[in-house]
């Protein structure tokens, strides 16, 4: 099972080289908080899951990687579109947001004593367990993405407490900028210190050349590190702001899903490429006691009110992953029985009691 994973998920996340997303973190001076997200890739499918809390899950790394297994702490809702547990980002319980930005200078540790995950299995365990960035960034103690891994990421994480930070790996060690080393909470494709010489340069009129890609991907960072910068009027609707920084750094059509995460009220408000109307998931109305129905609806329904979430099942799991790998050339290659692999994960989780 664990080798047909694997190559599923090399094919299909070798998908994200090339591919833009842009992320920020924005609090206001009324201590308002929200973090911007969007989603660039030639597919735009996916479910919006909601994840629950006591749930034994086990680690997917393959071998030479040591098995191990938790029990999820928070429940959450992620944003998923190559199947259940392997979100490419979302919000727990506890205010907990984090997102993953493709970033091909990544290089996650070698193989050691400690426990490993997949980069979107990583993800959910944070959103499973850590409830607050400095949890987050402790777990690397213990925990790290595993070498096996074949998505060079980088991740934005911000927490209701206010705080954020930009996890990247980096020579094989993750590297963390937070506090007085995150002037502006926002990330594009490039390293962080690359986008930060980069706005430096560009606003001091330096005549220094960029090749297209750190133009696209800095320049992003530029825009929305300037428009979180600035002082808001009274009165500013922060959610309708959120997006505005979005449309921003929007690249056309390629931008799929634009998400705006209030962390201070536990909403998120989104919109696709194929539903362009604002939508709302209240955090608050959903229970995330462990059962054994897994609710999820289709991110482009337009009625998404919680009594709207169905049970998800491996034929709705693998209909996603399937669509999403014929819908992209590169991807219609991926044999059937490695897509089925991937829907079928999520029915090995249990409830702990």
């Amino acid at each position: 099972m664990k080798k047909a994973l694997f190559t599923f998920l090399l094919a299909l996340i070798s998908a994200f080289h090339g591919n833009t997303c842009t992320t920020f973190f924005l609090k206001n001076n009324d201590g308002k908080m929200i973090f911007g997200r969007n989603f660039d890739f030639p597919a735009g499918q996916g479910h919006i899951q909601i994840n629950q809390r006591g749930v034994i899950k086990s680690a997917l790394a393959a071998p030479p990687e040591r098995e191990f297994q938790w029990i999820s702490k928070y429940g959450s809702i992620s944003f998923n579109q190559i199947g259940r547990e392997f979100p490419y980002g979302g919000m727990n319980e506890a205010g907990l947001v984090i997102e993953q930005m493709w970033l091909q200078e990544t290089m996650y540790p070698e193989i050691d004593e400690r426990n490993a995950l997949t980069e979107l299995q990583w993800i959910q365990y944070q959103l499973d367990n850590a409830g607050s960035v400095e949890e987050v960034i402790a777990s690397d103690l213990y925990l790290r993405i595993s070498k096996t891994s074949t998505a060079t990421l980088h991740f934005l994480v911000a927490d209701a407490n206010g705080n954020s930070a930009v996890i990247e790996y980096l020579n094989g060690r993750m590297s963390v900028k937070t506090g007085d080393s995150l002037p502006y909470p926002v990330l594009a494709n490039s390293c962080y210190h690359t986008s930060l010489d980069f706005m430096k340069q560009k606003e001091k009129g330096a005549d220094v050349t960029y090749s297209p890609m750190e133009e696209n991907s800095s320049g992003r960072f530029l825009t929305a590190s300037r428009m979180i910068s600035g002082d808001l009027s009274r009165g500013t609707d922060l959610i309708d702001y959120g997006f505005s920084i979005l449309s921003a750094v929007a690249q056309g059509p390629a931008t799929q899903w634009s998400i705006v995460y209030d962390l201070t009220e536990r909403k998120i408000h989104y919109r696709t490429h194929q539903n362009t109307e604002t939508r709302s998931i209240d955090f608050n109305t959903f229970r995330y006691a462990c059962s054994d129905k897994h609710l999820f609806i289709d991110i482009d329904q337009q009625d998404n009110a919680t009594e709207t979430f169905a049970p998800l099942d491996f034929n709705k799991n693998y209909d996603l992953i399937n669509s999403v790998c014929n819908g992209v050339e590169f991807l219609s290659s991926v044999p059937e029985e490695h897509r089925k692999t991937m829907a079928a994960v999520f029915l090995d989780t249990a409830c702990a009691e």
